[in-house]
């Protein structure tokens, strides 16, 4: 197993960067076979801190260069490099970043700035708090005391390293047509911003908000238990509604009133809703959580306990899944750490080892790999200012956010994103909220029944004629639709099938149903969020693991179909939910001895300190980030 190539074996990345986004970029790469050479200047930029970088370079180099021959050197290193990351804090005149793709026409140079290249906001610190509080991320979820929210959840920096992966996974797909790399840019704002879609216009209907941090939608908000514990619900239709109802024992209540609270999620207006709320939020209180739990459960309703990252990285499901991955620090010591958020079947990514606490002095420009030898040399292809993903075909099996938002990015990059809906279509549509509009633009869509034999054969002809498939459905329910994986694999040994669950392919919680507010619960970001001593918080309008898992499910696609084109491989790619939470809170997904508690949120969500919090003004509120 240790022989098989990962998909990004052979490719060598440069990184200039020292901030977060960049680093966590560049573990994706790492992880994913790439070799990653840190360059500092001086020792002591060797192990970084904060701790959490324990993770963002595993598996890395460090090459320390002299200052009087380091230009030269690092342009040398860069000749023969594949992918060279920098971030504000690399800017180097005396370099000339920009002449780069110049020297080295295979090279794919991504820069992460803070707001952006251009603009009045361009030379702004890149603090991804304040970031945030510009794109209204603080602004979007209700508070206790009314007023934003400081959000602990590193949104900004984990949004711009997966836009800057999927970026560069891209390019590097083009390269093995066109022989060509190129220039790729994001930024922390449009990280944030992918937590944050906008569509906005007069025939766009504005759907109700979560009222307090726990929710707002009777049956998928977080309540607390008889014994002080909490659980989330996350009936998404009206089915999982009427059996949670049945199992709660409001059931009658709603049935005979349906004018005042129609099918349980969207009541006629804000005192029905309150009032139904509250009925939910009693009766729930009656009972232990566990005890709800099964019985719930059992009658498949999706909901599960909000724990702690602490308790969640002893969860089956996600020990199963590879989620928490053991490493020996030189520093640290003995840790458990976020593991792998993306499998491949046939290209396994692996970590490759701890970060290094020393460097290699003026090290020797990369070598390229004999085993992997660049496809072609640069061509001057007319189709050269194409998007990337010009000619790919994706068929899109999806629903609610994860999903459509996987397709959206892949539209973004230029892919022809077909949207492969039931006569009922996706279960969001009829909402035709800000959020559908946003998800699904720049795709088209068509409407087949696959329980006929006639609709399942339509979905095996497009199967056949696209180049991916993307789905996010329980395991299982392709099959079901005639798209199982050796029928694809027959109809078309060229397709990459792509997956996003709500808890893994297989394992003990596979075929439960699961949704973004759960997995917030299950990895800890809840508790995260409510701080020490105070109830968690549901961050419905972010749906972190639900964007994260898009991004995901967008990049392990791409990474996909270039070892299509490397190897010859077409294989099946899984990411899930419980992953994306594991990405966003790897602070907590960090584990040693003697390891200091982190800072969370005050009670009233302020900040975690005076110096890093929000504060009211005579006119409005303002974060304060030193």
């Amino acid at each position: 197993m240790s022989d098989t190539p990962s998909v990004l074996s052979g490719i060598t990345v440069i990184d200039l960067s020292h901030g977060l986004a960049a680093a966590l970029a560049s573990m994706f790469m790492a992880d994913n076979g790439a070799r990653v050479i840190r360059v500092v200047s001086d020792e002591s930029e060797v192990v970084r801190k904060p701790d959490i970088f324990a993770i963002y370079d595993r598996g890395k180099e460090v090459a320390r260069l002299d200052t009087d021959s380091s230009s030269e050197r690092l342009r040398e290193m860069c000749d023969r490099a594949d992918v060279l990351i920098d971030d504000p804090s690399s800017t180097r005149e005396d370099l000339g970043l920009d002449a780069l793709t110049d020297r080295n026409p295979h090279l794919v140079h991504c820069s992460i700035t803070g707001y952006g290249s251009e603009g009045p906001l361009k030379n702004e610190p890149a603090d991804h708090d304040l970031v945030a509080a510009r794109t209204g991320i603080l602004a979007s979820q209700p508070s206790y005391r009314g007023g934003p929210i400081h959000v602990v959840h590193p949104v900004a920096y984990v949004g711009a390293a997966l836009l800057a992966s999927l970026g560069i996974a891209a390019a590097l797909y083009r390269r093995e047509t066109t022989g060509r790399g190129g220039r790729v840019q994001t930024s922390l704002m449009a990280g944030a911003l992918l937590y944050a879609p906008k569509a906005v216009g007069d025939s766009i209907p504005v759907r109700p908000s979560n009222m307090t941090p726990q929710g707002g939608g009777p049956f998928y908000s977080v309540f607390e238990c008889a014994d002080g514990e909490w659980i989330q619900l996350g009936c998404i239709h009206s089915g999982f509604v009427d059996l949670a109802a049945a199992v709660i024992g409001v059931a009658a209540t709603i049935y005979s009133n349906p004018e005042e609270y129609g099918d349980g999620r969207w009541p006629r207006d804000e005192q029905a809703r309150k009032k139904l709320f509250d009925l939910v939020a009693e009766a729930l209180k009656t009972r232990p959580a566990r005890a709800w739990i099964e019985d719930l459960r059992a009658a498949d309703v999706p909901c599960d306990v909000v724990r702690s990252a602490h308790e969640a990285m002893r969860d089956p499901q996600i020990l199963h899944n590879g989620l928490v991955h053991r490493l020996d620090d030189p520093v640290l010591g003995l840790t458990r750490m976020t593991g792998l958020p993306i499998k491949f079947s046939e290209t396994p990514a692996r970590v490759r080892g701890p970060r290094p606490d020393t460097a290699t002095h003026n090290a020797a420009p990369p070598q390229q790999s004999p085993s992997f030898p660049r496809k072609r040399e640069p061509t001057h292809s007319p189709n050269a200012t194409a998007l990337p993903l010009s000619g790919v075909r994706i068929m899109e099996m999806t629903n609610v956010i994860a999903g459509p938002v996987a397709g959206r990015l892949l539209a973004d990059l230029g892919a022809d994103v077909i949207k492969f809906e039931s006569p009922d279509g996706d279960i969001s549509r009829p909402a035709g909220g800000a959020g559908f509009i946003a998800f699904n633009a720049g795709k088209r869509a068509m409407s087949v029944n696959t329980r006929t034999d006639e609709g399942k054969d339509i979905a095996r002809r497009l199967a056949s004629v696209s180049d991916a498939i993307l789905a996010n459905m329980r395991p299982g329910a392709t099959d079901r639709m005639g798209l199982d994986a050796d029928t694809l694999h027959a109809l078309n040994p060229r397709l990459v099938q792509s997956h996003i669950t709500a808890y893994g392919w297989d394992g003990p919680y596979a075929q439960r149903p699961g949704v973004d507010p759960i997995a917030q619960a299950i990895t800890g970001l809840q508790r995260a969020q409510g701080g020490y001593d105070s109830p968690p918080v549901y961050l419905s309008a972010l749906a972190p693991c639900d964007y994260t898992g898009g991004a995901l499910g967008a990049l392990g696609t791409v990474l996909a179909l270039i070892a299509r084109e490397r190897f010859g491989i077409a294989q099946k790619v899984d990411t899930n939910l419980l992953a994306s939470g594991s990405v966003m809170c790897a602070d907590d997904f960090l584990d040693y001895d003697g390891k200091p508690p982190r800072r969370l949120p005050d009670s009233d969500q302020m900040g975690v300190g005076p110096l890093r919090r929000l504060y009211e003004t005579a006119d409005g509120w303002i974060h304060l980030a030193a």
